[in-house]
C-alpha cells in the first residue's frame, strides 16, 4: 500500500511539472463566448482522440497495474493539452 502511494505522489508530481496548459486564448473580433464554445470543442475532440489509450504492464502485480494505470493517465492528460492547444492554434487563437 505504501509503494502505491509513492507511485501516485510521484506521477502527480510529475504531472504537474510536465503540464503546459494555455490559460487565456485571443483571437482578434472573438467574443469570450466563442472562445470558450471553441475551446470546449476542442477538448470534446482531444478527449475523443484519446479515449481508447491504454498500455498493459508486463509484470502483473497490482503495484505494476497501477502504476501503469497513473502512467496512462498522465499520458492522456498530456496528448489532450497538446492537442486542444493544437486545435486552438488551427483555429486562428493565440496563446498566453
Amino acid at each position: 500500500m505504501r509503494l502505491m502511494h509513492l507511485v501516485l505522489w510521484t506521477a502527480l508530481l510529475a504531472l504537474s511539472a510536465c503540464v503546459t496548459s494555455v490559460d487565456h486564448w485571443s483571437k482578434p473580433g472573438a467574443t469570450q463566448a466563442t472562445i470558450d464554445h471553441d475551446k470546449a470543442e476542442c477538448q470534446y475532440q482531444a478527449k475523443s482522440a484519446t479515449a481508447s489509450y491504454s498500455s498493459a504492464p508486463s509484470d502483473k502485480s497490482m503495484s505494476a497495474a497501477v502504476g501503469a494505470g497513473v502512467g496512462d493517465g498522465i499520458v492522456v492528460a498530456e496528448k489532450q493539452i497538446d492537442l486542444t492547444n493544437d486545435c486552438m492554434r488551427l483555429r486562428g487563437y493565440s496563446g498566453s
